[in-house]
């Protein structure tokens, strides 16, 4: 059993929260709004480019100029992977792994199953993302930086739904380190 504990975090929950909403709103202050998923529509749209280029200039959306560059949000999304990186090895906590204790401690461990319901969530998520024309990272966070109004209802329905899918998803606490 001493394999399904969560580990210590190296702050506590509202020292980090207070620092990455800091972070936050220096990022929109100095670039606008940000968004993580466009710029998998425009890694699409690129690849569609090279394949199908009449296809690709006739389409209502990926034949936009927007579509057919990198920007800012290409690299947010690379800094996102360098930087958990980069926090994960300077803590001393890094390491390969195929599960979670959370997932071992409800779901058996299977791993198939932890990739296979993970893809299907990260297409859910890209999916509404997109059918709302918008970003669920965008809106949340950026959002409540620029203090937009539809960030609250958003924020509260995202928290609301998040807690109702982990106490579906994950009914089984481990036990954490003290």
């Amino acid at each position: 059993m001493d394999e399904l504990r969560v580990r210590k975090a190296p702050l506590p929950w509202w020292a980090a929260g207070l620092l990455l909403g800091l972070v936050q709103v220096l990022a929109v202050a100095l670039s606008g709004p940000l968004g993580v998923s466009t710029q998998f529509v425009i890694l699409d749209s690129m690849a569609i480019h090279q394949a199908a280029p009449e296809y690709a200039q006739n389409h209502a959306l990926i034949g936009t100029e927007r579509y057919q560059k990198l920007g800012y949000g290409f690299w947010l999304d690379v800094g996102l992977v360098v930087g958990a990186l980069a926090a994960a090895v300077a803590v001393r906590r890094w390491r390969v792994q195929r599960s979670t204790v959370w997932w071992k401690a409800n779901r058996n461990g299977s791993t198939a199953g932890r990739f296979f319901a993970g893809f299907v969530g990260g297409i859910f998520i890209l999916l509404g993302a997109r059918m709302a024309h918008g970003c669920t990272s965008g809106n949340f966070a950026s959002g409540w930086a620029q203090l937009s109004l539809s960030a609250v209802p958003f924020t509260v329905t995202l928290f609301g739904f998040g807690m109702l899918t982990a106490w579906l998803v994950y009914p089984k606490t481990p036990d954490i380190e003290s």
